[in-house]
């Protein structure tokens, strides 16, 4: 199991070395952290931002001020367990606030995972966890790695290139599952979510070269209209 935050690099040049790991293990796991639950549908008279702070082990204050949309990472931290709280953000004493999402996690070596804070089919805060194949990409090709980590049912995902000779992905995606799609190497792609009823969210342009490999994360409530399509590259060879 790919498991919740952590990082022996962080922001602030701080090491997990200050916040071991409860039961530690041989090797690394790399993750990456996305901020995906819009304020607004958490409480009306929330920041839509909605700030938080991500917080290790009861001690190491690892993310400050993460905000809707942000996707931090990826990070490397030695394969173990530790306990994670998510709460909304204090900047002036960051991490102090009482947790909105607790979690024991474990990290299992050799593994990637996207960590994404979402909002679950009830609209609650949660956090779910995904598995990103980071394995090389075959020259001449790219790579999109997407998970549906929104409030919705099944949605259409379409990845589309935009210049000449356009090429495209399109794809069904089950709530809390990943595609793994490719499509000939292009410079700039447009990603485009439907959800059931015909609502289109996007389009989302994402660019990159040769061998890229694009993470994509569908985030928000489609009852809201606030799905939108986060993106990272993660790799690419010029």
């Amino acid at each position: 199991m790919i498991a919740q935050f952590l990082r022996a690099t962080l922001l602030a040049g701080v090491t997990l070395a200050t916040a071991p790991a409860a039961h530690a293990a041989s090797g690394t796991a790399s993750f990456l952290v996305v901020h995906g639950i819009p304020g607004r549908d958490v409480a009306p008279t929330l920041d839509p931002a909605l700030p938080v702070d991500v917080q290790v082990n009861g001690a190491l204050c690892l993310l400050k001020n993460l905000t809707f949309g942000d996707i931090a990472g990826p990070f490397d931290v030695p394969a173990g367990t530790y306990s994670v709280a998510i709460s909304l953000a204090n900047p002036i004493a960051p991490c102090s606030n009482s947790p909105v999402i607790s979690a024991n996690v474990t990290l299992t070596a050799g593994e990637f995972g996207a960590i994404v804070a979402q909002l679950s089919s009830a609209g609650a805060p949660t956090a779910g966890v995904y598995p990103v194949d980071v394995t090389s990409v075959g020259a001449g090709k790219q790579r999109f790695i997407t998970v549906h980590a929104a409030d919705a049912p099944a949605v259409s995902v379409r990845v589309v290139s935009l210049g000449k000779s356009p090429e495209n992905a399109k794809f069904i995606l089950q709530p809390g599952t990943v595609n793994d799609s490719s499509v000939p190497t292009r410079d700039r792609f447009a990603a485009t979510v439907q959800a059931p009823g015909g609502a289109t969210f996007g389009p989302y342009v994402v660019s990159g070269g040769d061998q890229s490999l694009f993470f994509l994360a569908a985030v928000g409530n489609a009852s809201t209209g606030s799905v939108t399509v986060l993106s990272k590259l993660l790799r690419s060879v010029e």
